[in-house]
């Protein structure tokens, strides 16, 4: 028997990478994405669209077989996207698509793979991708502040819902700061018929957004890479005791301890 690593978002950046580290190291690698584009790393590769209940489902009888002949399985709930401008010019679909990647699907799809794992008796760890921006909220990016906030408390209530659970051996998130991958090329795409609506007392911020995310703008300092965030992954699926949360870049440390020992009004001043 194997050790079998499913990862969403595997068209790409760190779901990429993610999956050409578990391959390395000996798993049988299943990549899930929207648009299966040819990951080399992968032994199989599915579509799966996360905004439907209905075809998370449907993967079910393909990952039972898969499952079934497992050692263990690691779930990592990787896909993501940032919908960003003021949350008042966001429709409606926009909210409903930001939640459905991040939080509805993937919770979904874990509960998919748990209820599989405890047919067949296999130990199943999930691992979610969340991000710096869950824990301090920043201007203009407010709907994907909010997604991997509720990414990350709904994966730690499913932790707590399923303790009964012989299968569910553990659950952690790792949250990055900024990642060198195409994630501000798709949120320029994202952010285009929001400025369509928008309304003209935010024009000087979508301009300097727009500039933030066009191609060639700066990096950040300490702009991680997409191997740093896959070797945490990797590193929460095969730990003794995996941790409930591992940091990736020095924003996010830098994040973890305003908002612990901040007073909120002293993190308004210096998060805005």
């Amino acid at each position: 028997m194997t050790k079998l690593a499913l990862v969403t978002g595997a068209s790409a950046g760190i779901g990429k990478e993610t999956c050409t580290l578990f391959a390395r190291n000996g798993y049988r690698v299943i990549a899930l994405s929207r648009q299966p584009t040819s990951v080399e790393s992968a032994d199989l590769e599915l579509a799966l669209d996360l905004l439907s209940f209905e075809q998370i489902e449907g993967l079910a009888g393909t990952l039972e077989t898969e499952i079934a002949a497992a050692e263990r399985v690691i779930l990592v709930n990787n896909s993501g996207y940032g919908q960003f401008g003021a949350l008042c010019d966001l429709s409606e679909s926009m909210w409903q698509r930001q939640f459905s990647t991040h939080v509805f699907g993937p919770i979904k799809l874990a509960a998919v793979c748990l209820r599989l794992c405890e047919q067949h008796g296999k130990p199943l760890r999930v691992i979610a991708v969340s991000s710096v921006l869950s824990i301090t909220p920043q201007k203009m990016k407010g709907a994907y502040c909010a997604a991997k906030s509720a990414m990350n408390t709904a994966h730690e209530s499913f932790w707590f819902d399923e303790q009964g659970s012989e299968s569910l051996e553990s659950l952690s998130l790792v949250l990055p700061g900024p990642v060198k991958t195409r994630f501000r090329e798709h949120a320029l795409a994202a952010l285009q018929p929001v400025l369509e609506r928008a309304s003209a007392v935010h024009r000087d911020k979508y301009k300097a957004m727009e500039a933030s995310l066009a191609p060639g703008a700066g990096i950040k300092p300490f702009t991680a890479s997409t191997s740093d965030v896959a070797k945490k992954i990797v590193r929460a699926a095969e730990a003794v005791r995996p941790k409930p949360r591992y940091l990736v870049t020095p924003q996010t440390y830098a994040a973890e301890f305003i908002t612990r020992f901040i007073p909120r009004s002293i993190q308004r001043i210096l998060l805005r």
